[in-house]
């Protein structure tokens, strides 16, 4: 007779975030043996710590502006007060609409993306695990908006620069000649380039390496080449809103 299989572990959620982080190989590997229901509470994790610069941002904003919104003078006995900030601009909205919704658009993508790159590499794991496995993946976002949000909050001054885009363009400053596609183009790409970046694609190479089995080598080179191709696909929209924004000034 054969002896019974040893009941295996189930991995708490506690868990599964600390591993991912810690031990991501060992974690990846367990979550293609034993797939997770509870994929969902990192994503909505990563969806708020996103969404917390942004609302950081706007609150440091209208406090920063209810001083100055009578150019520092106080108000003449029997004038009408300056009306204050009474609540998030229509463009706030819009920003925290599209960051609610491109998230998960994000993870779609990069699921299927993955999930392509699989069967094309003859190592195909199913779309669904590829999916969850970007979810797990962009964790390091979460510690990137946490970070953001507590050097907002604490310097008051928000993050125009994201990534390496401040070599080419200075958003700090306004400029009178709107920069060339070419610099548009290149910012686009450079301010998706920081450290928490890197950690994202290596772990995305961890796990496609663990749920599909495939060498080093060919894991790294297909999410290379899905960044790749997503970043250059982000440059189109990039152009197009810097020289909307030159139409308006």
């Amino acid at each position: 007779m054969s002896e019974p299989s040893a009941p295996v572990e189930k991995k708490s959620l506690f868990s599964l975030l600390a591993g991912v982080f810690v031990r991501p190989g060992a974690t990846f590997a367990h979550l293609r043996e034993h797939p997770s229901r509870s994929w969902w509470l990192p994503a909505v994790l990563i969806v708020v710590c996103t969404l917390l610069p942004l609302l950081v941002t706007n609150a440091v904003a209208n406090r920063s502006a209810g001083p100055t919104m009578n150019g520092g003078m106080t108000p003449v006995e029997g004038s009408l007060p300056a009306e204050e900030p009474t609540g998030p601009s229509a463009m706030d909205v819009l920003k925290t609409v599209g960051t609610i919704v491109s998230q998960p658009l994000t993870w779609l993508l990069w699921g299927g993306a993955l999930y392509l790159a699989s069967v094309f590499l003859g190592r195909s794991s199913g779309f669904k695990p590829m999916f969850q496995l970007a979810v797990w993946a962009w964790l390091p976002y979460a510690v990137r908006g946490l970070v953001q949000t507590v050097y907002i909050w604490i310097t008051g001054q928000a993050i125009l620069n994201k990534g390496f885009a401040g070599y080419v363009i200075d958003s700090s400053t306004s400029q009178i000649i709107t920069p060339g596609p070419e610099k548009l183009a290149l910012a686009s790409i450079l301010g998706r380039v920081d450290g928490f970046m890197v950690w994202n694609l290596a772990l995305l190479v961890i796990g496609l390496m663990a749920f599909t089995k495939l060498p080093r080598r060919k894991a790294i080179i297909a999410v290379g080449v899905i960044w790749l191709v997503f970043a250059l696909l982000s440059v189109v929209p990039a152009i197009l809103g810097g020289m909307f924004s030159s139409l308006t000034m």
